[in-house]
């Protein structure tokens, strides 16, 4: 069973490379000569899409290219907007260069428009030259185990995710926090946010732009004071950052833990000599970590716990959730012999972990069971070539094996994993291919005219430019008159109000 954590919005993490930023924006090579004025399609608003307009917008500016950008909801820039946490304000700051990018003259933004219902793939290749697929994953992994769908407050973390940072229509999530204990299954850098934002002072996160149905449950009803965050594999094998790990452990009035006895077996002082530097860093730390003192009444604990499998999930005659069982690993590897470098993850992933026979299944008791165990992409279009087990659109580098003129960035792409740099080196490559194949093409397409004149006629209030900034203007002064950076709009209704009755 697959068993890690989401490494996306590791989440959009604060690996920001600005020279590959610069790379993508402002690249030296000569703009195209074309003879004709290309028409390109963007499906999605996140970075994926915006780092690979913002890239052909400067090496194609001088062929008067339009890129239409569509997204689903009213607003842009996906999970910048609705996946990094909000007590990350600096992550979120690469919004400013993604504004920037729409409010080009050569950019139109179509809000409120899902492809695969309001327009199909086949329509946006005829009214564009290229269309890129730059949509992000809409769908969870599951556990596969006994209660996983029988209990209430078994939640997956991409659904919390979304609460606090207020997603429209998730403020319907069911979810309890007067128990005292929660579990989050995964230890990616997902798991660590909604690890932190469980346990965080709310005087903290009344700063920010968390969502006012997330502040007020926080501020009311939540009782967590105990986090479990449990992975399959081992300390060498955290999936999460260092800056997430050292964050957690400077929370106020949080005492951070982990035993031990995960590096009891290990010959630390060879392992670091032949482990990369990122991975040395973060296994001293953990290490320094489980040699701290205990206190013996923190007022909350976050405890990190490794090589533990879930078996079934556990619940009372209310289904309501009572417990988790665990069956323990171990390394199936002698650390204390060890000759060969371990200088990628890669390598020490293909460390085999095997079932600690000599432990009995632990029980973890738990009021709130949180599933951080990646995201799932999906199709929205049938006419899209997808591979459903790999759930990826099939592609070369980015241009769609089997269907002229459509290409793919992003997790839609290589799948719902990696940093920011993988977000802007997809962009990079798909951008490429699709720059060298416009080389080729001299048909005029009618763009934009031709899709807003579809959608008029099928009812579809889409969102433009204009209607997206007084969404934004609109949100920034309701922010500003409570001491927050943005008060964002929670129903698709209420914006669609803002942007298109004035």
């Amino acid at each position: 069973m697959m068993f890690h954590s989401v490494k996306c919005i590791q989440k959009l993490r604060l690996n920001y490379n600005s020279s590959l930023i610069n790379k993508l924006k402002y690249s030296s090579k000569p703009s195209l000569q074309l003879g004709f004025n290309p028409k390109i399609c963007i499906v999605g608003s996140g970075p994926a899409a915006l780092y690979t307009a913002q890239y052909l917008l400067k090496n194609l500016n001088s062929n008067n290219i339009r890129i239409d950008v569509f997204e689903k909801l009213p607003v842009p820039f996906g999970l910048v907007r609705y996946g990094v946490a909000p007590d990350h304000q600096d992550v979120k700051n690469v919004i400013n260069s993604f504004t920037e990018t729409l409010k080009n003259k050569q950019v139109n933004f179509f809000g409120n428009v899902s492809i695969g219902t309001d327009l199909k793939i086949s329509e946006l290749l005829d009214a564009y030259n290229s269309v890129v697929l730059a949509y992000g994953s809409m769908g969870d992994n599951y556990l596969n185990i006994p209660g996983e769908k029988e209990f209430s407050n078994v939640i997956s973390a991409r659904d919390i995710v979304s609460m606090y940072n207020g997603l429209p229509n998730s403020e319907k999530l069911n979810i309890d926090l007067s128990g005292q204990q929660a579990v989050i299954i995964g230890a990616g850098n997902v798991a660590i946010d909604v690890a932190r934002m469980l346990v965080s002072p709310v005087d903290k996160l009344a700063q920010t732009d968390i969502s006012e149905f997330a502040l007020d449950l926080f501020k009311t009803k939540n009782k967590i004071e105990h986090v479990s965050i449990v992975a399959r594999r081992g300390v060498l094998n955290a999936a999460f950052t260092l800056k997430e790990l050292r964050e957690l452990t400077k929370l106020e009035s949080v005492e951070c833990r982990l035993d031990a006895e995960n590096f009891s077996d290990i010959n630390l002082d060879k392992l670091l000599a032949k482990l990369a530097r990122p991975r040395k860093r973060i296994t001293e730390f953990l290490y320094n970590l489980s040699k701290q003192s205990k206190s013996s009444s923190p007022k909350k604990v976050i405890e990190l716990k490794f090589l533990k499998t879930p078996l079934e999930i556990l619940g009372n005659d209310s289904k309501q959730v009572t417990g988790v069982k665990f069956k323990n690993n171990k390394y199936d590897f002698d650390f204390k012999n060890l000759n060969a470098n371990f200088d990628s993850d890669e390598k020490l992933n293909s460390i085999p972990i095997v079932e600690d026979k000599g432990k009995n299944v632990e029980l973890m008791s738990c009021s709130l069971l949180v599933k951080s165990i990646g995201y799932k992409n999906v199709n929205i279009d049938s006419e899209i070539p997808f591979d459903k087990k790999l759930g990826v659109v099939l592609n070369d580098k980015g241009k769609v094996i089997g269907k002229e003129g459509l290409y793919c960035t992003g997790w839609i792409k290589r799948g719902p994993r990696g940093v920011i740099v993988d977000t802007t080196s997809d962009a990079y490559e798909t951008a490429q291919k699709l720059y060298a194949d416009l080389a080729s093409i001299k048909l005029v397409k009618p763009g934009a005219a031709k899709i807003s004149e579809i959608l008029r006629e099928r009812n579809v209030r889409f969102v433009d430019k204009n209607g997206w900034d007084r969404i934004d203007q609109a949100e920034i002064k309701r922010g500003k008159e409570i001491g927050k950076p943005r008060e964002k709009l929670a129903s698709i209704d209420e914006m669609l109000k803002v942007a298109l009755e004035h």
